[in-house]
């Protein structure tokens, strides 16, 4: 970690161009200025690789004096606390993704995707989480043949033409492409959606990381990072900031070194998303900055569960969210966050307590 004499220095977990836009456009149109932190360090492009993140996250950070990490996926900040690495979740980065499970014709059912095949972008990623949920239908890890292929998975039609061709079984998929093969008679096998929301709070997808020191005593910059972020997610789901964030999106694109990152995009339209399902607001966004403890109890009980983990853990024992839930706060008692949309917000996440309520 950074000397306390040295600017507070922030990494980017995931090379993942889409995780970085926040805090550029906090960058850009002065947040992180206006929230008070002057001396900082950002570095881009991934700190560690997402397959070694849950044994290589804590001493990657410690080499490269990182203090702060975003973008880091929830199982590896558990696996690295189970480690005794120095490693706390402070605050939510991601929510879990929650798409339609839709199926080849003939499987309507979670229990029948024992051998089935699908596409992912990547192992150590969304498909975790959708891992742990099939658990619970009895289907366990290598139950599914998980076929890695980044630019078939993101790329437009490419999984969905292979679920038509019959080589693969299982996509995920939300929104009109998901309407799109319902309406071409292919089933929903799991809802997330519906499902996260059946069992409490959605899951954390992926979290901000902090060192003890970084918490104990350099609180304020902390908070201070939490804040501008936060205000970031909100500006980026503005409708009429739509034109700027394609644009950055695009820069960033252009200026990725990692094949892939230049050629996928998540702003595909000139136009903003037109969509009044409050369970697509903000996207993936973790829209208050925050873990739900009970979701986060719920995902080390799954790893354990799926053998990602070999004891259970306390949540207190993980996390430490004092500063995000009082950026959170923070930012909507000056109106920076409109109250109304962040209670809409975390309705359709399933949270059932109070803003900043432990």
């Amino acid at each position: 970690m950074s000397g306390l004499d040295q600017p507070i220095v922030i990494a980017n977990s995931s090379y993942h161009t889409g995780h970085e836009r926040s805090w550029l456009a906090a960058e850009e149109q002065g947040f992180i200025r206006e929230e008070g932190l002057e001396r900082y360090v950002y570095l881009r492009g991934g700190l560690v690789p997402a397959q070694w993140e849950p044994e290589a996250l804590g001493r990657a950070m410690w080499e490269r004096g990182v203090d702060i990490a975003p973008s880091v996926n929830v199982w590896s900040a558990i696996r690295q606390r189970a480690r005794g690495e120095d490693v706390y979740i402070v605050g939510g980065w991601r929510v879990q993704s929650a798409p339609k499970l839709i199926g080849t014709k003939g499987i309507t059912r979670p229990e029948e995707l024992r051998g089935a095949r699908s596409i992912i972008r990547e192992r150590w990623g969304m498909h975790i989480g959708i891992m742990i949920a099939l658990q619970t239908f009895g289907i366990g890890p290598n139950d599914v043949e998980w076929i890695e292929d980044s630019m078939v998975a993101y790329g437009a039609g490419g999984a969905d033409d292979l679920l038509r061709a019959g080589e693969i079984d299982l996509v995920s998929a939300s929104g009109e492409r998901a309407a799109r093969l319902e309406r071409e008679g292919y089933p929903v096998v799991l809802d997330l959606a519906e499902f996260f929301i059946q069992k409490g709070a959605w899951p954390p997808g992926r979290v901000v990381v902090a060192t003890a020191r970084t918490i104990e005593q350099r609180g304020a910059e902390l908070r201070a990072m939490l804040r501008a972020n936060l205000r970031g997610y909100w500006f980026s789901i503005d409708p009429r900031n739509h034109a700027y964030m394609r644009d950055l999106e695009t820069r960033c694109r252009q200026a990725s070194f990692n094949d892939d990152e230049r050629m996928v995009r998540r702003l595909r339209s000139e136009a903003p998303p037109q969509d009044d399902d409050p369970r697509e607001l903000g996207g993936s966004l973790v829209l208050d900055a925050q873990v739900p403890r009970q979701a986060l109890a719920d995902v080390i009980e799954g790893m354990v569960r799926t053998g990602l983990l070999d004891h259970p853990l306390a949540v207190d024992d993980v996390l430490r969210d004092a500063a995000s839930i009082e950026a959170c706060e923070q930012l909507v008692d000056r109106g920076l966050i409109d109250a109304g949309q962040l209670a809409r917000w975390r309705r359709a996440k399933g949270i059932t307590t109070e803003v900043g309520s432990r």
